[in-house]
């Protein structure tokens, strides 16, 4: 989840760098076995069809036939773990965004739990509620600055 984060504020660079660090290991595992997963699919499934279909004068080994059934269900138990990866990455940002937002001191309690019913409602809108959140957290900050300033 390398995001591209330089042509936004530097505030929210700041953020977005927290949550990679976070995410980071998950995000490796979760790219590898996706990879994995792909190739030992496509690998098993390819030579199961020339062996089972494709296969006029050779007799069926049943040796190859186990290997390349064996190869194609740990692919896909990959690619499951690959699902329920992507699910884990989702709630643990969802949690860090929240935790993030509980601890933010220039919002009123109204405007965060605004903020929370965003995210528990729409998840997958939970980066774009969490910028919105830092852009209007960082303009209370120096609305707050500029007024003690004065």
């Amino acid at each position: 989840m390398n995001i591209k984060i330089n042509n936004i504020p530097h505030f929210m660079q700041n953020e977005m760098k927290k949550i990679q660090l976070k995410l980071n290991p998950l995000l490796k595992k979760n790219m590898k076995y996706g990879f994995f997963s792909t190739i030992m699919i496509a690998f098993s499934l390819i030579n199961l069809f020339f062996l089972l279909f494709n296969n006029d004068s050779y007799p069926i080994s049943k040796i190859a036939l186990c290997i390349y059934a064996l190869v194609g269900a740990i692919g896909f138990a990959l690619k499951k773990e690959n699902k329920h990866n992507k699910k884990e990455i989702v709630k643990m940002s969802q949690k860090y965004v929240l935790e993030r937002m509980k601890k933010s001191g220039y919002l009123t309690d109204a405007r965060k739990n605004n903020y929370y019913q965003k995210v528990n409602e729409y998840p997958l809108l939970t980066m774009s509620v969490f910028i919105e959140f830092l852009a209007e957290e960082e303009q209370r900050k120096n609305d707050f600055s500029g007024n003690e300033n004065r």
